[in-house]
């Protein structure tokens, strides 16, 4: 949150602006990503990932920045992931956007 904080330069209305255009983003990625099949191709999975892993690095969540970093190696490795991991991945996007929204209360 520190990247919003400087951008809103402590504006409250500035930083729920910020706090939109991030969820705009973030929730229909997570949608995408919790639409893909694991027996599928990884390559659009991979995409998924490396756009979000972009969003929350700028947010400064950097445990799911981690996780995804990790996941999108992978699979440029050749490997897939597991559902599990991808579930794991989206149950943590879910309360990260959880977390956004209740800032914009």
């Amino acid at each position: 949150m520190e990247i919003i904080d400087r951008l809103s330069a402590g504006d409250p209305e500035k930083k729920k602006y910020y706090i939109r255009l991030f969820l705009d983003t973030l929730e229909p990625e997570l949608e995408n990503l919790r639409g893909a099949h694991i027996g599928a191709p990884q390559e659009p999975i991979r995409a998924i990932l490396h756009k979000l892993k972009s969003q929350v690095q700028t947010i400064g969540a950097a445990d799911a920045h981690a996780m995804m970093s990790a996941h999108e190696q992978t699979i440029k490795g050749g490997g897939t992931i597991s559902q599990s991991e991808l579930d794991i991945t989206c149950d943590l996007l879910s309360t990260l956007i959880q977390n956004l929204q209740d800032l914009l209360k």
